[in-house]
């Protein structure tokens, strides 16, 4: 009996301290791990990014302003012109003739001009002669008011045949200026960066209701810009000349650097009446160097810098929460901490799953949602509301409620979804920084 009390007692001992040793080796802790960073002073330098491609800064469209056949084409893809250099010559044959005829009708009609110049010049003079005749009352009144008639008539005939000379004249200049346009040149210095027609291929002219086609560009090649579209909720942060950095995506390695030249006053609507429904400006950048690399057409990125900040205090935009309190129950709870008690635990995010009855009877009208960040103090998390300024891509300027040197929570994201002002949180440590210690 007594060795089996002995082994009750030993193993009564060997279970109370496994217990001991097993709740010494469980981590009891409910503090929430969270990823931290410290407010620091650094420069912060807002962009807007937008996306588009480059063009020369001045081009013009070739169009034929006649039908006709491609007879000749004096210029090839990539070449140099000058102003007034030959570039196509269309095929001439029907328009010479109509430039004859209309020759051959305007030298008729010429000709009855002149006859009904000298018929009128005719019917005047007899006319002052009769008058003078009827004034001394040596002709009769019938022969005065006849020959004065046959007078009106030349005139009217003569004013006539002026009027049909001159319509002849147009319709002839109008047929030497279609015999013109079938030589077609350069209207500027520049380079041919697109061509997209062959000899013997016809030219469809370009009038009032159609666009014609289009034979060639010239551009200027020794200025390019990007045309990019601006989202309409940062085009008031755009102004002309603000410096930019262009990346080509030909030249991953490359940036040039470019200015804003040009901003759109008119919005350009995509995918109206749709989800994917946006609002963009046209905005166009303008390289500052040409780079004989580049080529029109090409992807780009541009991003416009549209504020710098130096030795500001900053942290990382993922820091910044929104969270609706109710302010009665806020005010109460600073004034109760500057009093020196605890009281943080009172003040209770929209967010959270609080059970507090008395929180939840509030009207929405009580909440306000408010800007923040939560600040480790003591291993507690403390909400802070801040006020900010810019922001890149990484990082914002908070101008209120923080100062150099503070501890904030910045992740996870799910953490800071849910976390509460008062919640017991441990900083995660990074490996790397293990490894440095």
């Amino acid at each position: 009996m007594k060795n089996k009390k002995v082994i009750l007692i030993v193993l009564g001992v060997v279970v109370v301290a496994a217990l001991i040793v097993t709740n010494l080796l469980m981590d009891t802790s409910k503090a929430i791990s969270v990823n931290t960073a410290e407010i620091l002073q650094d420069d912060i330098t807002e962009e807007v990014s937008a996306s588009g491609r480059i063009q020369p800064r001045s081009k013009v469209d070739i169009t034929s302003e006649i039908n006709g056949e491609i007879i000749t084409l004096a210029v090839k893809e990539g070449q140099p012109v000058n102003a007034g250099d030959l570039l196509v010559v269309l095929d001439t044959v029907q328009i010479a003739s109509d430039v004859s005829q209309a020759k051959y009708r305007l030298d008729e009609i010429k000709a009855r001009l002149e006859g009904a110049r000298t018929s009128l010049e005719q019917a005047e003079e007899e006319f002052r002669r009769q008058e003078k005749l009827y004034e001394q009352q040596l002709t009769s009144e019938t022969m005065f008011k006849n020959v004065r008639y046959a007078y009106l008539s030349s005139q009217s005939s003569h004013t006539a045949m002026e009027a049909s000379t001159n319509q002849m004249q147009a319709a002839y200049e109008k047929q030497l200026d279609y015999f013109e346009k079938a030589k077609i040149v350069s209207p500027m210095t520049g380079v041919v960066t697109f061509l997209d027609v062959e000899v013997g291929e016809i030219a469809a002219a370009q009038t009032a209701f159609t666009q014609g086609r289009t034979l060639m560009t010239i551009s200027d090649m020794s200025v390019f810009e990007v045309e990019v579209e601006v989202d309409e909720t940062e085009i008031n942060k755009i102004m002309l000349g603000q410096v930019s950095d262009i990346k080509v995506d030909a030249f991953p390695d490359t940036s040039f650097v470019g200015e804003v030249v040009e901003i759109g006053n008119t919005a350009i609507m995509a995918n109206y009446g749709g989800q994917d429904q946006s609002t963009n400006f046209k905005v166009k950048v303008m390289f500052e160097d040409v780079d004989l690399m580049l080529r029109p057409g090409m992807s780009a990125t541009v991003d416009m810098t549209t504020a710098v900040r130096e030795n500001v205090l900053s942290l990382p935009f993922s820091a910044i929460v929104m969270r609706s309190y109710d302010m009665d129950s806020l005010i109460a709870a600073r004034e109760t901490e500057t009093s020196g008690l605890s009281a943080v635990s009172e003040v209770q995010a929209a967010e959270s799953d609080s059970t507090d009855d008395e929180l939840e009877k509030k009207d929405d009208e009580e909440r306000e949602d408010l800007k923040g960040i939560f600040i480790l103090k003591d291993g507690v998390a403390r909400f802070v509301e801040v006020e900010t300024g810019i922001a890149d891509q990484k990082n914002i300027e908070i101008t209120v409620g923080v100062e150099f040197g503070d501890t904030v929570v910045c992740g996870p994201y799910r953490v800071l979804r849910t976390i509460k002002d008062g919640d017991e949180v441990e900083a995660i440590v990074k490996d790397d920084e293990e490894g440095e210690e």
